[in-house]
């Protein structure tokens, strides 16, 4: 084999011509290693693009790397800029690795033919003190030109034939904000399809690690990533160096244990963790797991905490909790229990726990072994009981003055919460229902419906409002609105122009925003004349899924179920006394009594 190819410093020449104005930066191959290594290096001066090498390689790879596989390595100097767009695929690339690089267009998607039809063979990706450009409106547009692909991919955010994914120290650049878009209702659509959209397969993913980040980039990146996908491969779980005080919501949870089989460890060193509360463990998972919590800042294994490890370290689970400053307090009987308990055939793993140190809760000063503290010496339950009566009886005064000023609060926050309700029901309760005569209506009742139930509206209900009680007219959209008008100003005017308004309630009813609009133009009513609204529930629904407004009207008036066997002599009875017969008695229309039954009279 020639030197030139042995010493593996190969220059290509076609990495290093000029493209109009573009200079793309020198790279070099390394064939004495496998798979072979492209290494490009890239300056303030340079325009790197993963297009444009995909081109080059395209023309190229042939002639310099045959049909092997190789890795990708780019590094930049003085504030290099490189551009890559996803999805990250070039043609037998192996792993990339980008360091020290301001990149660009990495939330640009490349969704051509071209591109999509690359096989991705790609196992290791690692970001390294790299910063990341994120532009809102970019991603406005591919939402608008490319929902389906985008939402597949965003879904799995990054490649699912990884092995390693490794991002550290390295952060994200937000040069516009999301309020700036002009489309808020397609986005938000979008964000409703990705959480219900299936989850993405990482079959391959055995290592995870996001490091040295801010608090905040390190929490979403991974509970985005760890709760949109599964892994069943996935070993390691690295979040070390991330100032973290609280760790990531989504670990620890069923749903994680749901979603990995293999996890042996997490590695939570060198962050701001207080304590073990989070830990949690289904009896289900039969895996074993270490958790690295050295280097934080817990100080206390509170006995709470302590039955959280020991149910957390069956079948040889182990937290570490190695290198925290712990104080010996009385806080902790059941951690000192559990040291004497500790031998070659219990707890083996928490061996370390009898040589590691506390300092000592007087000083604070003096180091012992905590092995060596004695509880029953130095927290006497009586000194506690002593200390903790003395406490308050020398504070009575001051502990009932914040309880009595602390309900003020809660009770005035509640009423000014709720004092619209509170309005309302105030009403509801006095206000005399009044059909003057000097204010007569144009109609003894609309009726409110979705265009879904209008088949039963008008062959069932009105047909039979019209036999018994052909004197009530009635308000329909299909007769009675006005051509030309507004439909606001056509659901107004009915139900102002209405004695009443029967409202046809059901699943379709909740769906439609005119109807939503009819009933509060008609619960309006109801808080002006009393019972104005009338309800019709023709089917079973869910009152959790109802306007609040619509639910406070359900609870606090009578509404008429159609399942109901007096439903119709109920609906006529109420109907009948609305119109200009008031004075007839339910009995005196033949019609009517066509549908009461022998002993109405008596049950109503």
């Amino acid at each position: 084999m020639p030197w030139f190819l042995i010493y593996s410093i190969l220059f290509l020449v076609i990495f290093d011509f000029e493209q109009g104005e573009k200079i793309v930066s020198k790279c070099r191959i390394l064939y004495d290693i496998s798979p072979t290594s492209v290494i490009c290096g890239v300056t303030s001066r340079d325009q790197w693009s993963l297009d444009d090498f995909r081109g080059l390689m395209n023309d190229t790879k042939k002639f310099y790397l045959g049909d092997n596989q190789f890795t990708l390595d780019i590094e930049c100097h003085g504030g290099g800029n490189i551009s890559i767009r996803q999805p990250i695929k070039l043609p037998g690339m192996t792993s990339l690795t980008v360091r020290n690089c301001y990149i660009t267009d990495y939330y640009d998607y490349d969704f051509s033919q071209e591109v999509l039809s690359i096989e991705s063979v790609l196992q290791n990706l690692k970001f390294t003190s790299c910063k990341i450009e994120y532009r809102h409106s970019v991603h406005v547009k591919h939402i608008q030109k490319n929902f389906e692909k985008l939402l597949a991919y965003e879904k799995c955010q990054i490649s699912n034939t990884l092995r390693n994914f490794i991002f550290e120290n390295s952060s994200f650049i937000y040069l516009e904000q999301s309020s700036t878009s002009n489309m808020p209702k397609e986005e938000e659509y979008y964000k409703n399809k990705l959480k219900r959209h299936e989850k993405c397969a990482h079959n391959n993913l055995t290592y995870i690690e996001m490091s040295s980040l801010d608090r905040i980039t390190a929490k979403v990146m991974f509970n985005d990533l760890l709760q949109n996908g599964i892994f069943n491969s996935l070993n390691v779980i690295n979040l070390t160096n991330n100032d973290l005080a609280l760790v990531p919501s989504s670990l620890f949870t069923d749903s994680m244990y749901e979603t990995v089989d293999r996890l042996e460890q997490v590695d939570l060193s060198r962050n701001k963790i207080e304590d073990i509360s989070f830990l949690f463990m289904p009896i289900m998972f039969n895996g074993q797991l270490n958790v690295d919590l050295t280097r934080n800042v817990i100080t206390e294994i509170s006995n709470r905490d302590m039955k959280k490890l020991k149910s957390f370290s069956r079948l040889g689970n182990e937290v570490n909790i190695r290198q925290n400053p712990l104080i010996c307090t009385c806080n902790q009987k059941l951690l000192y229990e559990f040291i004497a308990e500790i031998n070659d055939k219990n707890w083996e793993q928490y061996t370390y726990l009898k040589s590691m140190q506390c300092l000592d809760q007087e000083s604070e000063r003096n180091l012992k072994n905590i092995s060596e503290y004695s509880y029953e010496g130095m927290c006497k339950k009586t000194d506690s009981l002593c200390v903790s009566d003395g406490i308050f009886e020398s504070n009575k005064y001051s502990i009932l003055g914040f309880s009595l000023v602390f309900l003020s609060s809660v009770f005035a926050c509640l009423l000014y919460k709720y004092k619209y309700r509170i309005a309302q029901l105030y009403r509801t309760k006095t206000t005399v229902q009044c059909h003057c005569p000097d204010n007569p209506k144009h109609y003894d009742a609309f009726i409110s419906y979705s265009s879904s139930d209008e088949r039963w509206v008008y062959d069932i209900l009105y047909k039979r409002l019209q036999s018994f009680l052909p004197d009530v007219s009635i308000c329909l959209h299909h007769k009675d609105f006005i051509p030309g008008a507004c439909i606001a100003e056509n659901i107004i005017n009915s139900v102002e122009n209405s004695r009443y308004t029967l409202l046809v309630l059901s699943s379709n009813f909740i769906e439609s925003e005119w109807c939503q609009m009819e009933f509060q133009k008609a619960f309006h009513q109801t808080l002006k004349h009393r019972r104005h609204l009338l309800v019709l529930l023709i089917e079973d629904i869910d009152f959790t899924l109802l306007d609040y407004d619509l639910r406070f009207f359900l609870q606090t008036y009578t509404y008429l179920k159609y399942s109901d066997k007096l439903f119709w002599q109920k609906l006529t009875g109420t109907l009948q006394m609305s119109t200009k017969g008031d004075k007839i008695s339910h009995s005196s229309n033949p019609a009517c009594k066509q549908l009461l039954p022998p002993d109405y009279e008596s049950c109503v």
